[in-house]
């Protein structure tokens, strides 16, 4: 399975802010799209940065201030800083990124554009499908390894 297959099962809607959104108004819009991240965008509609889960605990908790206080400009993590994936990454691939890097929403690119968002669940839970649907097949070959069909119990009347 590739990553166009996970965005295609997932969906490749994208949820923004603008840098000057509150972080109240980002964790709103998280929270009601069950989402762990979004994208930030600046007035002029360029990515700015990623805002995720962790961003708002951690940075909100150092400051002391509410989340009501904070725009998401001083709690995202800057365009420079953000990990990407492209579209011709493998799912391991990603996964070692995000593990090792400690991340757990990762940008997908396709171009200059884009693609779609996922998460470590996503990627988890396309590397599960795989391994079942492989063991499944060696089940069905190894109960059966020459692939022959009875074809007596469709012959019955």
């Amino acid at each position: 399975m590739k990553i166009t297959d996970i965005l295609a099962q997932r969906g490749k809607t994208l949820f923004t802010v603008k840098t000057n959104t509150s972080a109240f108004d980002a964790v709103k819009i998280m929270d009601e799209n069950k989402v762990g991240a979004v994208i930030v965008l600046d007035e002029k509609d360029k990515v700015a940065g990623i805002l995720s889960e962790r961003d708002v605990l951690y940075k909100c908790y150092k400051s002391g201030k509410r989340l009501k206080e904070q725009t998401v400009n001083n709690l995202m993590t800057d365009v420079d800083d953000i990990l990407i994936g492209k579209m011709d990454d493998t799912p391991k691939e990603l996964m070692n990124v995000m593990l090792y890097r400690r991340i757990r929403h990762i940008p997908i690119i396709d171009g200059n554009e884009i693609a779609g968002m996922l998460s470590v669940e996503d990627i988890l839970k396309m590397m599960l499908d795989s391994i079942e649907n492989e063991s499944h097949l060696l089940r069905q070959h190894i109960k059966n390894p020459m692939g022959i069909h009875d074809f007596s119990s469709h012959l019955k009347k």
